[in-house]
Protein backbone atom coordinates (compact mmCIF):
# COMPACT_ATOMS: atom_id res chain seq x y z
CA UNK A 1 0.00 0.00 0.00
CA UNK A 2 1.33 3.04 -1.48
CA UNK A 3 1.62 5.71 1.79
CA UNK A 4 1.71 9.46 1.34
CA UNK A 5 3.61 11.76 3.24
CA UNK A 6 3.92 15.79 3.67
CA UNK A 7 7.31 16.78 1.79
CA UNK A 8 10.16 17.85 3.74
CA UNK A 9 12.17 20.59 1.93
CA UNK A 10 15.07 19.74 4.09
CA UNK A 11 15.00 15.86 2.76
CA UNK A 12 15.58 17.35 -0.97
CA UNK A 13 18.14 15.26 -1.90
CA UNK A 14 15.70 12.19 -1.14
CA UNK A 15 13.77 13.32 -4.28
CA UNK A 16 16.89 14.57 -6.48
CA UNK A 17 17.05 11.00 -8.45
CA UNK A 18 13.16 11.14 -9.20
CA UNK A 19 13.38 14.85 -10.66
CA UNK A 20 16.31 13.90 -12.65
CA UNK A 21 14.82 11.17 -14.69
CA UNK A 22 11.54 13.36 -15.12
CA UNK A 23 11.88 13.63 -18.46
CA UNK A 24 9.54 16.82 -19.47
CA UNK A 25 11.47 19.39 -17.81
CA UNK A 26 11.24 22.77 -18.92
CA UNK A 27 12.85 23.98 -21.90
CA UNK A 28 13.57 19.83 -22.74
CA UNK A 29 13.45 20.64 -26.37
CA UNK A 30 16.91 22.93 -26.16
CA UNK A 31 18.70 19.57 -24.51
CA UNK A 32 21.16 19.28 -27.71
CA UNK A 33 21.84 22.72 -27.50
CA UNK A 34 22.55 23.15 -23.24
CA UNK A 35 22.86 19.62 -22.19
CA UNK A 36 20.98 17.31 -20.04
CA UNK A 37 23.24 18.83 -16.86
CA UNK A 38 21.98 22.26 -17.69
CA UNK A 39 18.28 21.58 -17.94
CA UNK A 40 18.46 19.23 -14.78
CA UNK A 41 19.76 22.01 -12.50
CA UNK A 42 17.48 24.33 -13.63
CA UNK A 43 14.45 21.91 -12.72
CA UNK A 44 16.02 20.87 -9.87
CA UNK A 45 16.42 24.96 -8.59
CA UNK A 46 12.74 25.52 -9.67
CA UNK A 47 11.25 22.77 -7.98
CA UNK A 48 13.58 23.42 -4.74
CA UNK A 49 12.23 26.96 -4.83
CA UNK A 50 8.20 25.96 -4.49
CA UNK A 51 8.73 23.16 -1.80
CA UNK A 52 10.47 25.68 0.36
CA UNK A 53 8.06 28.23 -0.34
CA UNK A 54 4.85 28.86 2.06
CA UNK A 55 2.66 29.42 -0.96
CA UNK A 56 3.46 25.96 -2.30
CA UNK A 57 2.22 22.76 -0.64
CA UNK A 58 3.62 19.21 -1.65
CA UNK A 59 3.18 15.39 -0.68
CA UNK A 60 5.31 12.80 -1.55
CA UNK A 61 5.29 8.83 -1.52
CA UNK A 62 8.36 6.96 -0.21
CA UNK A 63 9.91 3.93 -1.52
CA UNK A 64 12.49 1.64 -0.61
CA UNK A 65 15.73 3.79 -2.54
CA UNK A 66 13.90 7.06 -2.57
CA UNK A 67 11.09 8.66 -3.89
CA UNK A 68 8.18 6.96 -5.88
CA UNK A 69 6.73 10.35 -6.38
CA UNK A 70 5.73 13.64 -5.51
CA UNK A 71 3.30 16.30 -6.36
CA UNK A 72 3.43 20.02 -5.90
CA UNK A 73 0.18 22.76 -6.39
CA UNK A 74 -0.01 26.01 -5.12
CA UNK A 75 -3.36 28.30 -4.28
CA UNK A 76 -3.73 30.79 -6.99
CA UNK A 77 -5.09 33.91 -4.95
CA UNK A 78 -4.95 36.49 -8.36
CA UNK A 79 -7.02 34.00 -10.16
CA UNK A 80 -9.55 33.62 -6.92
CA UNK A 81 -10.12 37.19 -7.04
CA UNK A 82 -10.81 36.95 -10.71
CA UNK A 83 -12.84 33.85 -10.63
CA UNK A 84 -14.77 34.51 -7.25
CA UNK A 85 -14.07 31.11 -6.29
CA UNK A 86 -10.59 29.86 -4.44
CA UNK A 87 -7.91 28.88 -7.46
CA UNK A 88 -5.21 26.74 -7.43
CA UNK A 89 -2.25 24.90 -9.99
CA UNK A 90 -1.02 21.55 -10.08
CA UNK A 91 2.59 22.49 -10.36
CA UNK A 92 4.11 18.84 -10.68
CA UNK A 93 2.73 15.21 -10.66
CA UNK A 94 5.70 12.78 -11.08
CA UNK A 95 6.48 9.27 -10.34
CA UNK A 96 8.78 6.40 -10.78
CA UNK A 97 8.27 3.18 -12.81
CA UNK A 98 6.80 2.71 -16.57
CA UNK A 99 3.16 3.72 -17.35
CA UNK A 100 1.31 1.45 -14.50
CA UNK A 101 3.47 2.06 -11.65
CA UNK A 102 3.19 6.07 -12.49
CA UNK A 103 -0.85 5.86 -12.97
CA UNK A 104 -0.57 4.20 -9.13
CA UNK A 105 1.72 6.38 -7.44
CA UNK A 106 0.06 9.73 -8.88
CA UNK A 107 -3.47 8.45 -7.89
CA UNK A 108 -2.54 7.94 -4.80
CA UNK A 109 -1.14 11.33 -4.98
CA UNK A 110 -3.74 12.98 -6.41
CA UNK A 111 -5.80 11.74 -4.28
CA UNK A 112 -5.11 13.37 -1.59
CA UNK A 113 -4.24 16.49 -3.33
CA UNK A 114 -7.66 16.99 -3.77
CA UNK A 115 -8.99 16.40 -0.85
CA UNK A 116 -6.42 19.09 0.73
CA UNK A 117 -7.55 21.47 -1.83
CA UNK A 118 -10.87 20.95 -0.85
CA UNK A 119 -9.70 21.57 2.73
CA UNK A 120 -8.13 24.69 1.88
CA UNK A 121 -11.46 26.09 -0.26
CA UNK A 122 -9.79 25.46 -3.77
CA UNK A 123 -12.42 24.83 -6.24
CA UNK A 124 -10.68 26.17 -9.32
CA UNK A 125 -8.10 23.51 -10.02
CA UNK A 126 -6.10 23.55 -12.80
CA UNK A 127 -2.56 21.29 -14.25
CA UNK A 128 -1.03 22.28 -17.43
CA UNK A 129 0.43 18.91 -18.97
CA UNK A 130 3.01 18.12 -21.30
CA UNK A 131 1.38 16.10 -24.21
CA UNK A 132 3.36 13.25 -23.90
CA UNK A 133 2.94 12.67 -20.14
CA UNK A 134 0.37 10.80 -20.61
CA UNK A 135 0.13 9.14 -17.49
CA UNK A 136 -0.99 12.47 -15.74
CA UNK A 137 -3.88 13.30 -18.69
CA UNK A 138 -4.97 9.85 -18.70
CA UNK A 139 -5.67 9.86 -14.49
CA UNK A 140 -6.47 13.68 -14.48
CA UNK A 141 -9.36 13.19 -17.07
CA UNK A 142 -10.58 10.26 -14.74
CA UNK A 143 -10.79 12.31 -12.11
CA UNK A 144 -13.08 14.41 -13.55
CA UNK A 145 -11.22 16.83 -15.55
CA UNK A 146 -11.14 18.38 -18.64
CA UNK A 147 -9.15 19.71 -21.21
CA UNK A 148 -10.10 23.50 -21.64
CA UNK A 149 -7.25 24.30 -23.56
CA UNK A 150 -4.14 22.77 -25.76
CA UNK A 151 -0.87 25.05 -26.75
CA UNK A 152 1.83 25.19 -29.44
CA UNK A 153 5.07 26.58 -27.78
CA UNK A 154 7.06 28.00 -30.88
CA UNK A 155 10.40 28.98 -30.92
CA UNK A 156 12.78 31.51 -32.34
CA UNK A 157 16.70 32.11 -32.02
CA UNK A 158 16.52 35.96 -32.56
CA UNK A 159 20.57 36.79 -32.62
CA UNK A 160 21.07 37.01 -36.51
CA UNK A 161 17.33 37.75 -37.56
CA UNK A 162 16.64 40.87 -38.99
CA UNK A 163 13.17 42.00 -39.62
CA UNK A 164 11.52 44.63 -41.86
CA UNK A 165 10.15 48.03 -40.83
CA UNK A 166 6.16 48.46 -39.83
CA UNK A 167 4.11 49.57 -42.98
CA UNK A 168 3.99 53.18 -42.68
CA UNK A 169 2.01 55.07 -40.37
CA UNK A 170 2.23 52.48 -37.88
CA UNK A 171 3.76 53.23 -34.77
CA UNK A 172 5.61 50.35 -33.07
CA UNK A 173 6.89 51.90 -29.25
CA UNK A 174 6.12 50.58 -25.19
CA UNK A 175 3.15 51.42 -23.61
CA UNK A 176 2.59 54.28 -21.96
CA UNK A 177 0.29 54.92 -18.89
CA UNK A 178 -2.36 56.49 -21.09
CA UNK A 179 -2.20 53.31 -23.01
CA UNK A 180 -4.07 50.78 -20.48
CA UNK A 181 -7.64 51.58 -20.93
CA UNK A 182 -7.48 51.29 -24.73
CA UNK A 183 -5.34 48.07 -24.30
CA UNK A 184 -7.93 46.65 -21.61
CA UNK A 185 -10.81 47.70 -24.07
CA UNK A 186 -9.07 45.30 -27.01
CA UNK A 187 -8.19 42.24 -24.28
CA UNK A 188 -12.10 41.88 -23.18
CA UNK A 189 -12.92 41.26 -26.92
CA UNK A 190 -9.97 38.82 -28.39
CA UNK A 191 -9.54 35.47 -26.27
CA UNK A 192 -12.14 33.52 -27.54
CA UNK A 193 -9.56 30.68 -27.71
CA UNK A 194 -8.26 30.50 -24.49
CA UNK A 195 -8.77 28.13 -21.45
CA UNK A 196 -10.77 30.92 -19.41
CA UNK A 197 -12.85 31.36 -22.59
CA UNK A 198 -13.23 27.63 -23.06
CA UNK A 199 -14.25 26.84 -19.62
CA UNK A 200 -17.68 25.60 -19.41
CA UNK A 201 -17.44 27.14 -15.68
CA UNK A 202 -16.43 30.33 -16.23
CA UNK A 203 -19.09 33.48 -17.77
CA UNK A 204 -17.72 35.12 -20.59
CA UNK A 205 -17.93 38.52 -19.18
CA UNK A 206 -15.79 37.05 -16.03
CA UNK A 207 -13.16 35.94 -18.47
CA UNK A 208 -13.34 39.30 -20.57
CA UNK A 209 -12.51 41.36 -17.35
CA UNK A 210 -10.23 38.76 -16.36
CA UNK A 211 -8.11 39.48 -19.47
CA UNK A 212 -8.25 43.17 -19.04
CA UNK A 213 -7.14 42.92 -15.85
CA UNK A 214 -4.20 40.44 -16.77
CA UNK A 215 -3.08 43.63 -19.51
CA UNK A 216 -3.28 46.15 -17.12
CA UNK A 217 -0.99 44.50 -14.24
CA UNK A 218 1.10 43.46 -17.62
CA UNK A 219 1.27 47.35 -18.26
CA UNK A 220 2.19 48.40 -14.72
CA UNK A 221 5.19 45.73 -14.76
CA UNK A 222 3.36 43.03 -12.10
CA UNK A 223 3.27 40.17 -14.46
CA UNK A 224 5.48 41.37 -17.39
CA UNK A 225 8.85 43.05 -18.58
CA UNK A 226 7.45 44.96 -21.21
CA UNK A 227 4.28 45.60 -23.00
CA UNK A 228 5.22 46.58 -27.07
CA UNK A 229 2.11 48.41 -28.63
CA UNK A 230 1.12 49.26 -32.39
CA UNK A 231 -0.45 52.84 -33.02
CA UNK A 232 -2.06 54.84 -35.91
CA UNK A 233 -2.71 58.65 -35.31
CA UNK A 234 -2.40 57.51 -31.48
CA UNK A 235 -4.87 55.14 -31.53
CA UNK A 236 -3.69 51.92 -29.84
CA UNK A 237 -4.82 48.83 -32.70
CA UNK A 238 -2.78 45.90 -30.98
CA UNK A 239 0.31 44.56 -27.88
CA UNK A 240 2.31 42.01 -27.15
CA UNK A 241 3.40 41.10 -23.76
CA UNK A 242 7.04 40.30 -23.01
CA UNK A 243 8.32 38.18 -20.02
CA UNK A 244 12.39 37.11 -19.49
CA UNK A 245 13.35 34.24 -18.23
CA UNK A 246 16.39 35.69 -16.15
CA UNK A 247 17.58 32.15 -14.86
CA UNK A 248 18.07 30.38 -18.03
CA UNK A 249 21.20 32.71 -18.27
CA UNK A 250 22.48 31.89 -14.84
CA UNK A 251 21.55 27.96 -16.19
CA UNK A 252 21.87 28.01 -19.70
CA UNK A 253 24.16 30.27 -20.85
CA UNK A 254 21.52 31.74 -23.03
CA UNK A 255 18.77 34.01 -21.95
CA UNK A 256 15.18 32.80 -22.82
CA UNK A 257 12.56 35.06 -23.44
CA UNK A 258 8.56 34.61 -23.76
CA UNK A 259 5.59 36.25 -25.85
CA UNK A 260 2.69 36.19 -23.64
CA UNK A 261 -0.30 37.95 -24.76
CA UNK A 262 -0.64 39.13 -28.03
CA UNK A 263 -3.80 40.95 -29.50
CA UNK A 264 -4.83 43.22 -32.60
CA UNK A 265 -8.38 45.44 -32.40
CA UNK A 266 -11.08 43.52 -34.66
CA UNK A 267 -10.84 46.77 -37.14
CA UNK A 268 -7.36 46.33 -37.27
CA UNK A 269 -6.80 42.67 -38.32
CA UNK A 270 -5.99 41.57 -41.63
CA UNK A 271 -3.49 45.13 -41.95
CA UNK A 272 -0.12 43.52 -41.01
CA UNK A 273 -0.38 44.61 -37.23
CA UNK A 274 0.13 41.73 -35.53
CA UNK A 275 3.14 40.48 -37.14
CA UNK A 276 4.92 44.21 -36.96
CA UNK A 277 3.83 44.53 -32.94
CA UNK A 278 5.77 40.98 -33.10
CA UNK A 279 8.69 42.20 -35.01
CA UNK A 280 8.81 45.15 -32.35
CA UNK A 281 8.54 42.76 -29.32
CA UNK A 282 11.55 40.44 -31.04
CA UNK A 283 13.42 43.77 -30.99
CA UNK A 284 12.62 44.50 -27.89
CA UNK A 285 13.86 41.04 -26.68
CA UNK A 286 17.24 41.73 -28.70
CA UNK A 287 17.99 44.88 -27.24
CA UNK A 288 17.99 42.87 -23.47
CA UNK A 289 20.21 40.30 -24.55
CA UNK A 290 17.88 37.78 -25.29
CA UNK A 291 18.88 34.53 -27.39
CA UNK A 292 15.75 32.72 -27.65
CA UNK A 293 12.00 33.55 -27.95
CA UNK A 294 9.44 31.24 -27.29
CA UNK A 295 5.31 31.99 -28.11
CA UNK A 296 2.43 29.97 -27.15
CA UNK A 297 -0.85 29.58 -29.30
CA UNK A 298 -4.15 28.05 -28.73
CA UNK A 299 -4.21 24.54 -30.41
CA UNK A 300 -7.05 25.67 -32.28
CA UNK A 301 -5.86 29.35 -33.12
CA UNK A 302 -4.45 28.54 -36.70
CA UNK A 303 -4.08 32.39 -37.86
CA UNK A 304 -1.63 32.70 -34.71
CA UNK A 305 0.14 29.39 -35.73
CA UNK A 306 0.73 30.83 -39.21
CA UNK A 307 1.84 34.32 -38.21
CA UNK A 308 4.46 32.69 -36.35
CA UNK A 309 5.26 30.47 -38.59
CA UNK A 310 5.70 32.98 -40.91
CA UNK A 311 7.87 35.09 -39.15
CA UNK A 312 9.98 32.35 -38.83
CA UNK A 313 9.10 30.41 -35.57
CA UNK A 314 9.46 26.67 -35.57
CA UNK A 315 7.16 24.37 -32.96
CA UNK A 316 9.08 22.89 -30.61
CA UNK A 317 6.38 21.20 -27.46
CA UNK A 318 2.81 21.16 -27.24
CA UNK A 319 0.92 21.01 -23.71
CA UNK A 320 -2.44 20.32 -22.53
CA UNK A 321 -4.47 22.67 -20.03
CA UNK A 322 -7.15 20.52 -18.01
CA UNK A 323 -9.16 22.13 -15.07
CA UNK A 324 -11.44 20.57 -12.31
CA UNK A 325 -13.90 22.37 -10.63
CA UNK A 326 -13.61 20.60 -6.84
CA UNK A 327 -16.97 19.56 -5.42
CA UNK A 328 -18.59 21.05 -8.50
CA UNK A 329 -20.16 19.30 -11.46
CA UNK A 330 -19.39 20.79 -14.65
CA UNK A 331 -23.01 20.14 -15.42
CA UNK A 332 -24.07 22.96 -13.22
Amino acid sequence: MKKVEPLNPEAFATYVPLLQAYPFKPYAHYGRRVGEEALQQLFLARVQASIKSSAHSALWVPGSDGAQGLAVWTPLAWDSQQLGVGAGRLEYLIASGDYKNQYATKEVLLRAVLKTCADQGIQHFTARVHASDLSTVHLLEQYGFITVDGILTFSLDIMDVHWPSPPAGLEIRLSRPEDIEPIKAIARSSYVCGRFHSDPCIPKTVADELHAAWLENSCLGKVADAVVVAAENSRILGYVTCKIDRQTAEYFGLTIGTIVLVATAADARGRGVARAITYGALNWFRDQGVQIVEVGTQLRNIPASRLYESCGFRLVASHLSLRKWIGVSDLQ
